[in-house]
């Protein structure tokens, strides 16, 4: 009798052992618009929002005031959201690009994927192009003189 108990005990101990944890997947949601880009990462089980950030929350050091470099910014905001995500624990996402074109959003991509610890799986870009667009506004004719002016 005593055996039996030492060996379950045993075999508790094992399957303690041998238990690998499973991967956390999430989803990474990118919207940008013309100046700004918007991350928010998902839970794909809970599908409850865990974080979300924008291009403007990096702190960025402008030196010479130079004009706004949206990649440089994208980069950073990818590893801001690659470092939030591997706090809480995510380490496969899939990355939906949302309308817009921007610069800024290539970045993010570029430096999720650079960050150790994070594998994309899927990547789907979801941008509308128009197929011919809308009717152009008619356009302002100039005034047309008849009579020739006369300087006195």
């Amino acid at each position: 009798m005593v055996n039996l108990v030492i060996e379950g005990v045993r075999d508790t101990q094992d399957k303690s052992l041998l238990k690998i944890p499973k991967e956390k997947k999430g989803i990474i949601l990118i919207k940008s618009t013309k100046r700004n880009v918007f991350c928010t990462l998902m839970d794909i089980d809970e599908k409850k929002v865990k974080t979300s950030c924008s291009l403007r929350v990096p702190s960025y050091e402008n030196e010479y005031n130079e004009r706004e470099n949206l990649y440089t910014r994208g980069l950073l905001l990818g590893n801001l959201v690659g470092d939030k995500a591997i706090e809480l624990g995510y380490t496969e996402f899939t990355i939906f690009l949302r309308s817009g074109i921007n610069k800024g959003r290539r970045g993010v991509v570029k430096g999720l994927s650079k960050k150790k610890g994070i594998k994309i799986t899927f990547l789907y870009l979801n941008t509308c192009y128009t197929h011919n667009g809308c009717r152009p506004a008619k356009v302002r004719r100039k005034k047309f003189r008849t009579k020739p002016k006369v300087y006195r």
